[in-house]
């Protein structure tokens, strides 16, 4: 399983922004543990939020996220709804894409995410 670590200029904040669209906060470690990270999920898609410090060369802080599309699925029946929860960030359309599924794209704390109904419904 891949679990990414996102560098966030505040992973505290990135984390309420995730929960504002739905997302479900796993985990916080307090900033006074020495390893700042935020764990949050949606559905099965898992991303972990920590720090720029140590990870983010100087001057990269506009940089975040750059190039990089997170691909997500959620099963298919919930794809509208999911989509309503992410309005505070201004989702693109759901669109069918070259490969048959159903997608939309969003951008949350620097980094782009595409959202997708899962082909089965496992």
């Amino acid at each position: 399983m891949l679990r990414p670590i996102l560098a966030c200029k505040d992973p505290y904040e990135a984390g309420r922004a995730f929960q504002s669209a739905g997302w479900t906060i796993d985990f916080s470690q307090p900033p006074e543990s020495g390893d700042p990270l935020v764990g949050v999920s949606l559905w099965d898609n898992v991303l972990l939020l920590g720090v720029t410090e140590g990870y983010v060369p100087e001057g990269g802080l506009p940089f975040l996220g750059c190039g990089v599309v997170l691909y997500l699925t959620v099963p298919d029946h919930a794809l509208e709804a999911v989509h309503a929860s992410h309005r505070a960030f201004r989702p693109t359309e759901i669109e069918t894409q070259a490969w048959g599924v159903r997608a939309f794209e969003i951008t949350i704390a620097g980094y782009r995410l595409m959202i997708a109904g899962s082909v089965s419904e496992e």
